[in-house]
């Protein structure tokens, strides 16, 4: 008993050197007098806190706005100029759009249950009568793992799922759709699309 009551006075001498610190965490101790084996356990909760964390690129690694140019010119049509010699047969002429250079697009999470989509934030006030449908934009299949346009074109958005800690890659690239194009009148046809990625 003179051990027991040795043990007991160095624990309240060791809880008020230290304060409420020791006295709050788990202590035990074993004691036996016959020889039999002694054991003491303690305990210690451990928690991390994981924070969220989601990223987009799409164009340039930067803070500016890329901008995708397209020109329709007309088949069969030589130099800019007028009046100049032509030969026609009375049907209506037939454009080829240029094309833009793709775009880098990249996506990582590590969220369950993240997604990507789109928007067009400011749609387009021309004369042309093209509209964001007309914009077809295709997403390269090549690599590890591809990123998805959330859409075949600009005017119909479809979510895309993002899984947890997949680096996600791709190009996308934008152009005009043929038959819109042979419609549209002449002008200038312009909108700004928004992606966003995002997670609950």
């Amino acid at each position: 008993m003179k051990a027991s009551r040795q043990l007991l006075a160095l624990a309240a001498a060791a809880a008020a050197v230290f304060g409420t610190s020791i006295a709050n965490a788990e202590s035990t101790y074993g004691y036996n007098t016959t020889g039999a084996a002694v054991s003491a356990t303690a305990r210690v909760a451990v928690n991390v806190t994981v924070p969220k964390v989601i990223m987009l690129r799409v164009g340039s690694d930067n803070t500016a706005v890329d901008t995708v140019a397209i020109t329709l010119t007309p088949n069969g049509v030589g130099a800019e100029g007028n009046a100049l010699p032509f030969s026609w047969d009375g049907s209506a002429p037939t454009f080829t759009a240029s094309t833009a250079p793709g775009l880098a697009a990249y996506a990582w999470t590590n969220v369950t249950g993240a997604t990507l989509n789109g928007a067009v934030t400011t749609p387009d006030a021309g004369t042309t009568g093209l509209t964001a449908a007309a914009i077809d934009v295709t997403a390269s299949t090549t690599g590890t793992n591809p990123l998805p346009h959330p859409g075949t074109n600009t005017g119909t958005f479809t979510p895309v799922a993002l899984a947890p800690n997949v680096a996600y890659s791709g190009t996308w690239t934008f152009g005009l759709n043929p038959t819109a194009a042979a419609a549209a009148a002449a002008g200038t046809f312009s909108q700004t699309v928004t992606y966003t990625a995002s997670a609950l």
